[in-house]
Formats: structure tokens, sequence, C-alpha cells
């Protein structure tokens, strides 16, 4: 778990990074909430499939999606890289992607068990 905290530029960058970036959805589909929230009980990060711990600050959004109520939680790491990717703030690779590629990492490594 961090400590750490997203600054205000880092929070509202986050917000606006497109979790579904290339999926063009429904016509039905909307969003429910979606806010900066300290985590209770133990999540899974939608990008990094990694653990997201109690005390951990991360992103919680609620979408429906053809009449299904999602949720999708995103840990403090991939946070700070979306804000990164969002505000175009790293030199060669967007480190998103790097985020993107741990998460199918974990979830093949999860799939051989």
């Amino acid at each position: 778990m961090t400590n750490s905290k997203l600054t205000d530029e880092q929070v509202s960058a986050t917000l606006d990074f497109d979790l579904f970036q290339g999926d063009f959805g429904s016509p039905g589909d909307r969003e429910l909430s979606n806010k900066i929230v300290i985590g209770r009980v133990k999540h899974s990060c939608h990008i990094c499939a990694g653990t997201i711990e109690n005390g951990e600050q991360h992103r919680a959004a609620w979408w429906v999606f053809d009449g299904e109520l999602m949720g999708y939680r995103v840990c403090f790491e991939c946070c700070v890289a979306a804000a990164a990717s969002v505000d175009c703030d790293y030199d060669d690779q967007d480190p998103i992607d790097a985020r993107y590629a741990l998460g199918d990492q974990h979830r093949n490594s999860q799939n051989e068990k």
C-alpha cells in the first residue's frame, strides 16, 4: 500500500483518462460516478490487475453498459501513469502502456494456474 496522495492536477487528469479508449460503446451507456476515493477493502485494479490495498487512494468509476451496472477501480500507480498520459508528461513511451502490459501479464499468469 502507498500513503502517497495525488496532486490536484493528477486527480483532474486521472479522472479525465478514458478507461475504455477505442471502445465506442452503445447509445444507452452512461457514467454514474467517477471519483478518487480511499479504499476501505481490497480491490483489483482494472488496468494492471494488481491489488488495491485498504487505505490506498485510487479511482472508482461506475458505469451502466447494456443495462448492466459495472464498477471499475484503478490503483494509485496506474492513476499516476494515467495522469501522465493525459498530460503528455513523459519522454519516450506513454507510462500507461506499461501498466496495461503489466495487467496482461497478471491476467495471463492467473489463467495459467
